[in-house]
């Protein structure tokens, strides 16, 4: 038993020691090099070089150097595999023979840069555009809008972004142009068919707005937003009593949401109904005490008393 004991320890240090051997099997008195550039012949500096030789994936890594010249120096002989790898390049492998008794001829290579990521470009301009409207350039943030749609004819969703750049200059026509694509794109869209009807009833095209109001499909909308935005279009139309038509339809939909009871108040308050703008007024204070417009709904309610 303790001879058979003594042979298996003697087995895993020989195995031991063969493993070793295999992973620096790359080892040896050979050279080989090279140089990476770029499509226009320019020299790429920090390639990350991976040499592997045979099966146990073992070889040196070394990086280029500002002239894209590198070297992988005391490798063994025989057939390895190169890979060239840089972030922003497309990966690029070779394979060479280092030769044992001649010299090796250098091995270069160019790298293409990696087409940019289309998503990663078109959030950067959607972000851009929306500081620019922020920052009131709305000809500016037209002018990305623009720019995307004709990169990406098939983003018909740009339409309605270029149409608010131009509401937002008081050009009601081309708002209008731009909103009538895009509810031709999207006959579904219960935001574009509002905010289409928004403009034109500002324009005097009274009737046009509302056969597209009668044309929505209320069971569609999510977000009582949509309801709140469609009457404060209307207010600032002085169309007070359409106005709450439509705070009206958010708070039997979306009744736990305080922002119509708010707008429904003030409106309620311009047609002399002073008692329903206190009970509105009343309801959104005790449902949004940290908004924004809390403290103007105090300060109504305080003259109502």
């Amino acid at each position: 038993m303790r001879f058979t004991h003594i042979s298996t320890v003697a087995l895993a240090f020989v195995l031991f020691l063969a493993a070793g051997a295999a992973a620096q099997d790359w080892r040896g008195m050979g050279r080989l090099s090279g140089k990476v550039t770029d499509d226009a012949g320019a020299p790429v500096d920090g390639v990350t070089v991976k040499a592997v030789r045979g099966e146990s994936n073992a070889g040196p890594t070394v990086k280029t150097n500002k002239k894209g010249e590198w070297i992988l120096a005391g490798i063994n002989f025989g057939s390895w595999a190169i890979d060239f790898e840089k972030d922003g390049y497309d990966p690029v492998k070779k394979s060479a023979s280092v030769q044992e008794h001649s010299s090796n001829p250098p091995l270069n290579v160019t790298m293409k840069k990696a087409a940019a990521d289309p998503n990663v470009q078109l959030r950067g301009d959607l972000e851009k555009a929306a500081a620019l409207m922020n920052q009131q350039k709305y000809a500016d943030a037209r002018a990305v809008y623009e720019g995307i749609l004709a990169a990406h004819p098939d983003l018909y969703q740009m339409e309605p972004y270029i149409a608010r750049t131009y509401y937002a200059e008081k050009q009601l026509d081309p708002a209008i142009e731009h909103l009538r694509k895009a509810a031709a794109n999207e006959p579904n869209n219960v935001d574009v068919k509002l905010l289409l009807a928004n403009v034109l009833s500002e324009k005097g095209n009274t009737d046009e707005a509302r056969q597209i109001l009668a044309s929505i499909d209320e069971l569609k909308i999510t977000e009582p937003s949509t309801f709140v935005n469609a009457g404060i279009g209307l207010i600032n139309q002085k169309k007070p009593e359409d106005a709450i038509t439509w705070f009206d339809k958010s708070i039997a939909r979306f009744p736990q949401a305080p922002d119509a009871y708010y707008y429904r108040g003030i409106t309620e308050l311009q047609l002399g109904k002073n008692d329903a703008a206190k009970s509105d007024l009343t309801k959104f204070v005790e449902m949004a005490p940290n908004a924004p417009e809390t403290p103007t709904a105090k300060g109504i309610l305080e003259k109502l008393k």
